[in-house]
């Protein structure tokens, strides 16, 4: 294994200097306009619009075309074009990770490590990440704490969605598709002034359906399918010279059998089961898998220029996130543990900013207002044993902030960035937590009887109630250094926190209450963005250093139970590229390469059921590959008057990634598959554009070698107590896509 880790770890090194030294030798002096990148413009430092070579944080930015001709319908697909982000789905809930950091409890009382905002509002629920991209403008993916600007649990990164505003012209377009697996989509928008008002206004719908990409060769249908919809609607009004709002509403629906944890990845001894058993895409699950969320929220963005130099902006939103989750969670065709996870959720926030052009001086200060109320009740059934374990957690979240980040230029060449944030955090939390045999218990007798007295393992029924607090102050320091238009060098000092919580997986009231503490992160950061030749080349470098301390894992242990624990130290460090050219006007080329080195220092009190307790010192944290990158390129002919055709593809790999503190073994032991080997997936496009722009047509194919990996794995139970369950990645897809603009 060390000498194939090697292998890897050399032609990932050689992808990635031929990628730039390729860059460096492929270009002649420009002849046009034509020939120059599209500047991509960026909102990630909340201090209004800036080009994205000129702003000193790692960025990886999607226009709304790129993400189109990628066919990325929601956050999953951003994987194989962003260093270092890795983004698992088990049963609905989004497990993100970037340069190692994220989480694996997606459930109440727990928030995710790296974060996702929605033209500025935070996401609280993990359930709501993969709603469908649309009428999105761009993707910001901001790698690194955002401890000052966005504090609230940035601590690995956060992702910013930026809806396309609405225009003074009348523009739309209207998207179908259809592919294999009976694939069909349906999306549009329309976008304009409505008459004789001054007020613009646009709205958008997407419809989309596929089946499932797993067989199931047991007893109830295939998994893995799609079936969603989604509208919103924007509406801006100037009101006067120097005031404007913008009310943004939107709705997501989805009726899924989701892929979740599903795959069984070690013999069980049943025969059914071991038959598939190596075969990612089968499956062989007893009971059907069944998610439904209802998602929708409302926004009203209002800002005031108080004169030439200082404006006002205020952000005020309200969120509501339903759903209903019932999994096989044995993942086999034995009838062993199902479960109900039910969701209720409704959030509100503000946040007001203030911006500040003072000459040299540059300024944005604001503070920050979350209430959350949070319901998610849970049965576990044990057909088995004629048991059901039933909790029903319940947490309100009550977070403040106040901040402020200034940058003061010494000279146009030369400036420096002073920031702090102070986060104060409580979460209340209550929880009934009682077994039963044989069901749901009779309404009218104590929900808390009967006692499972002498039943090993199984604690007493209790209820809690339990607070907790935390604050901390996040600062940031950088320079910045632009000795010419084309060239900015940064480096910067940035601390990430991530309040602590509850965990309702726990066993026993003692877990329960005591929950966990914040974790934190101080970062340290260098990198450079350069364009050249005219602004046909951009190279984009970065390396880092993060001492990360009391890092919230979660564990798993026997019987049935999870817990989450402040488990350890770690220290992350790693370098990125990102390469954008264009050597000619007909050919666009791109490449990403990423090392990352994230392992626990001191972790002592490690346990999985696999192994019971270990020192986990010197393992590898979860999702993170030490290598990955990404190839790819297009070449597009102009067929004068039928207008122009283009091809493209693109490359991604990445090596080994664990899902478990325990890595590959502990103890002696080896061979222990809560991991995904090295792989790669092939992306292919052909592409026609009319003439006048008006229409496209294009064919698209993902994972071309219809390669089989997992996405991440968990060892929480089943028919043998400790059974391994992964997520297996999608197949190979095609699709036909044609479009037309107003």
């Amino acid at each position: 294994m060390a000498a194939i880790s090697q292998r890897l770890k050399n032609v990932a090194s050689r992808a990635a200097i031929a990628c730039m030294a390729l860059a460096a030798t492929a270009f002649v002096p420009a002849r046009g306009a034509d020939q120059q990148l599209e500047e991509i413009i960026v909102t990630a430092t909340k201090s209004g619009a800036t080009q994205l070579q000129s702003t000193p944080i790692a960025i990886t930015a999607f226009t709304a075309a790129q993400l189109d001709s990628r066919k990325i319908e929601d956050v999953r697909g951003l994987v194989e074009y962003t260093p270092g982000l890795q983004i698992s789905d088990v049963n609905g809930y989004a497990q993100l990770y970037l340069r190692g950091v994220g989480s694996n409890n997606v459930f109440i009382g727990s928030d995710p490590s790296t974060t996702i905002h929605l033209d500025g509002v935070y996401l609280a629920r993990p359930l709501s990440y993969f709603s469908d991209f649309l009428d999105v403008e761009r993707v910001e993916v901001l790698r690194g704490p955002q401890g000052t600007l966005y504090g609230r649990n940035s601590v690995g990164g956060t992702l910013n969605i930026i809806s396309r505003k609405p225009t003074d012209t009348l523009t739309g377009e209207i998207e179908a598709s259809v592919g294999d697996y009976d694939e069909y989509s349906l999306k549009g928008y329309v976008s304009g002034p409505i008459p004789s008002t001054p007020l613009l206004a646009s709205v958008s719908a997407v419809r989309l359906s596929h089946d499932g990409y797993f067989k199931n060769v047991s007893t109830s249908g295939d998994i893995g399918n799609q079936d969603s919809y989604a509208f919103r609607g924007q509406l801006y009004a100037p009101i006067g010279d120097n005031f404007e709002v913008t009310a943004r509403a939107d709705y997501y629906n989805a009726d899924e059998s989701t892929a979740g944890a599903s795959k069984l990845l070690q013999r069980i001894g049943v025969p059914l089961d071991d038959s598939i058993f190596g075969d990612l895409h089968k499956v062989a699950a007893n009971a059907p898998n069944s998610l439904k969320i209802e998602n929708f929220g409302f926004a009203l963005d209002m800002k005031y220029q108080v004169n030439d130099a200082i404006s006002l902006k205020s952000l005020t939103a309200y969120r509501s996130l339903f759903s209903s989750d019932i999994t096989d969670s044995d993942a086999s065709s034995t009838d062993t543990t199902r479960a109900i996870f039910d969701l209720g959720e409704h959030q509100v926030s503000e946040e007001f900013d203030i911006n500040a052009d003072l000459g040299p001086l540059k300024l944005v200060a604001g503070a920050y207002y979350f209430h959350e109320v949070d319901r998610e009740p849970a049965n576990v059934i044990l057909p088995t044993f004629g048991l059901t374990h039933f909790q029903r957690p319940a947490l309100q979240d009550e977070s403040y902030a106040f901040f402020a980040q200034g940058e003061y230029h010494f000279t146009d060449q030369l400036s420096a960035i002073v920031g702090a944030r102070y986060t104060r955090e409580t979460k209340d939390y209550d929880l009934t937590d009682f077994w039963t045999f044989a069901g749901t218990p009779d309404p009218n007798v104590n929900i808390l009887a009967p006692r499972l007295v002498g039943i090993p393992g199984f604690s007493d029924p209790f209820t809690i109630r339990a607070s907790k607090s935390a604050g901390a102050v996040t600062p940031k320091f950088g320079i910045n250094y632009t000795p010419t238009g084309d060239l900015l060098a940064y480096i910067s000092i940035t601390r990430g926190f991530k309040s602590g919580g509850f965990d309702f997986g726990s066993t026993g009231p003692q877990q329960q209450s005591t929950g966990f503490g914040p974790e934190f992160l101080w970062s340290y950061e260098v990198g450079v963005k350069s364009q050249w030749f005219q602004n046909r080349l951009r190279i984009n470098l970065d390396a880092f250093y993060y001492d990360y301390s009391d890092l919230q894992v979660t564990l798993y242990t026997p019987p049935v139970s999870a817990f989450t624990q402040n488990a350890a130290t770690a220290s992350v460090k790693g370098i990125e590229a990102e390469i954008t050219g264009r050597p000619l006007p007909s050919v666009d080329v791109y490449a990403n390469v990423a090392y990352l080195d994230a392992q626990y220092d001191d972790y002592p009190g490690a346990q999985i059921k696999a192994f019971g307790a270990f020192n986990a010192s010197g393992k590898y944290l979860n999702d993170a590959p030490k290598w990955s990158f990404t190839v790819g390129g297009t070449y597009t002919y102009d067929a004068a008057t039928i207008g122009s055709f283009s091809i493209g593809a693109d490359y991604h790999f990445q090596t080994t990634s664990f899902f478990s503190p325990a890595n590959d073994g502990v103890n002696g032991i080896s061979g222990y598959q809560a991991k995904q080997g090295a792989f790669g997936l092939l992306n292919a496009r052909v592409g026609w554009q009319s003439e006048d722009g008006l229409w496209d047509a294009a064919a698209i194919g993902r994972n071309l070698t219809d390669r089989q990996y997992i996405t991440t794995a968990t060892d929480y139970g089943g028919p043998n107590i400790s059974t391994l369950i992964g997520r297996p990645g999608a197949p190979r897809t095609f699709v036909f896509q044609l479009s037309r603009k107003l």
